[in-house]
Formats: C-alpha cells, structure tokens, sequence
C-alpha cells in the first residue's frame, strides 16, 4: 500500500517544494520595485527644477567686490563696461528623459566683470541650473576668447564643462571683410571643442533703446568626447563686443554618471533691453 502524503500550509507542516525560495524572490521583486519607484519618483520631482536669475541676484552673485580697472588706459582692446545687461529673451531647453522642458524666462541676464589686467568675463545665468561663461583678453584691436564654461544641473546633480582655448578665438574678426573665418580650438581633458567664427556683416538691430550698429558673426562649434554634437550662434555685437542680440541652437548627447546618455537641445533668442 502507497500512503500519499499532502502538503498543508498549517504552522509547523512540510511546505511545498520551493516555497521559501519562491517568497523570497517576491520579497525582492516587490523591494526592487519601491527602488525603481522611489527613483522615478525623486527624478519627476527633480526635472521641472528651474530658479530665473534677476538682475539683482546677479549683481550679488557675479558683480559685488568687483571693481573695474582703475586707469582705463590699462585697457586697450575691445570690452563692454563692466555691469549687468537685460535682454528679452524666448526659448528653451529640452532633455529626453521625463519630460524635461525648460521654458526660458522673458528676460535674462549679462554680467560683464574685470578679471585682472586685460582679462574679461561675461557670465550668462539662464537659470541658477544653467550658467554660462566665457573668458576674454582685451588687448589689442580685437579680443581674444581664450576659455569658456557652462554649468548645468538635471535632477539636482550639477555638470560642469570649462573649456581651454589655444589657438584664441577673435570676438569681432576686427577689420575682416564679410565672409572671414577664423577656425580655433578649445579642449578639456579629452573633450575637444572645434570652433569657427565668421564674419557676415556689418548691420544695424533694432532695440528698445533704439538702433546699434553691430558686427554680425557666426560662431559654429563641433564637440567630441564627454559632450557630442554642436552649436550655432548668430551674434550681433557692438564696436566693444558686447552682445545686442543673439539667436542659437545647440543639439548635444551628454553622458551623466547619474541618468545615463541624455539627449540635450535648445533653442533660444536674446535681444538688449537695457545698459547698467
């Protein structure tokens, strides 16, 4: 005679084969998908994070217990007075991961500081998330751009890309005629920026404080290694380099260590508003 034993779940009785292992496994699954639940829900929380940066702010942070140069005659080349510039400004930008899509606020921001002896600074805080700089010397009949940085911060995690550039850029391609380029590289670590700008020419912008003859040039920029991709920006310049008016498009791949190869892309435009 055969006796069939049957399993029960009753405390203290055999459990089927597998039982234990098999709860431990749902004990994992459900505790992994709290993590990639909480994960998801801190990177929702995080993407919309986006604080404009006013004219006072930024005289605060970029201006204050900066003075200019005290003998202008130290100076020759080529620079906006030091202060803090408005524009009206339209765009955004994008990432490919959660909706991420920041509208630009309708008036931004340049701060022009000295830096020491011919050396320049004009800083571009879109937002407290995303700062820009670029680094001059003025000297001679032109200035030369010699670094560059932007600082961007997706879900609370800042990147920072500073750029070196030998050969220099030329902001104005002082005295070229329409159709001047001048090609110049920039590099940080093994990350390279391949640039090249050209004079298109001489035309008048129109701005709410009236009419700036300016020097019109495109700046086209290639990146390789940590950031791919490139840029385009039409720049309208007064006689001293400042910036009347701007249009760009960028369309890079990013690599963070945090979320992965991200898609970035913007669109924007910025027009003078107003001098210090």
């Amino acid at each position: 005679m055969t006796v069939r034993h049957r399993a029960t779940l009753s405390s203290g009785t055999p459990q089927p084969v597998g039982a234990h292992r098999s709860g431990r496994w749902l004990r994992a699954a459900v505790a992994m998908a709290l993590v990639v639940a909480g994960a998801d829900g801190f990177l929702l929380l995080a993407r919309g994070l986006a604080t404009p940066v006013g004219a006072e702010q930024a005289k605060a942070s970029f201006l204050a217990g900066r003075s200019a140069p005290a003998a202008t005659g130290t100076v020759t080349g080529p620079r906006p007075p030091a202060g803090v510039y408005r524009y009206r400004t339209s765009g955004y930008e994008r990432i490919d991961r959660f909706g991420v899509n920041r509208a630009y606020p309708p008036e931004t921001v340049r701060v022009i500081t000295w830096r020491g002896g011919c050396r320049w600074r004009e800083t571009i805080p879109i937002f407290d998330q995303h700062v820009e700089t670029y680094d001059f010397c003025a000297a001679g009949d032109d200035a030369d751009e010699f670094a560059s940085s932007t600082s961007l911060t997706y879900f609370l995690v800042p990147g920072v890309q500073r750029f070196a550039c030998a050969p220099v850029g030329r902001r104005l391609l002082t005295g070229q005629r329409p159709g001047a380029a001048r090609d110049w590289r920039c590099r940080e670590g093994a990350s390279t920026s391949v640039n090249t700008t050209v004079y298109r020419a001489a035309e008048t912008v129109q701005t709410d404080a009236g009419a700036v003859a300016t020097r019109h040039v495109r700046l086209v920029t290639a990146l390789s290694g940590r950031s791919t991709g490139g840029a385009v920006r039409d720049l309208w310049l007064d006689a001293d380099g400042l910036v009347v008016k701007e249009q760009r498009e960028v369309s890079l791949k990013v690599r963070s260590a945090f979320v992965g190869l991200l898609s970035y892309q913007e669109r924007a435009s910025f027009l003078l508003s107003a001098r210090p």
